[in-house]
């Protein structure tokens, strides 16, 4: 399943260590889980890229599902 529209619209992303935070308004989000330390999230269109700390990105077309670029 994709990206609901109103999480790239609304465009904000907070890194938290190994977490993504999404948001969808200024008080809804949803959470990314990674196992290694984010340094870098930014939207691409509809896709998610993060990077982390080893320097492999994550390309996320939904919460649950990626590949790596």
């Amino acid at each position: 399943m994709a990206w609901d529209p109103k999480y790239p619209a609304f465009g904000v992303i907070k890194i938290d260590g190994k977490r993504v935070h999404l948001y969808s308004t200024r008080d809804s989000y949803t959470t990314i889980t990674c196992d290694r330390p984010v340094v870098n999230a930014m939207w691409a269109g509809s896709f998610l890229n993060v990077t982390l700390d080893n320097k492999k990105v994550r390309r996320y077309s939904s919460r649950d599902s990626y590949s790596t670029i």
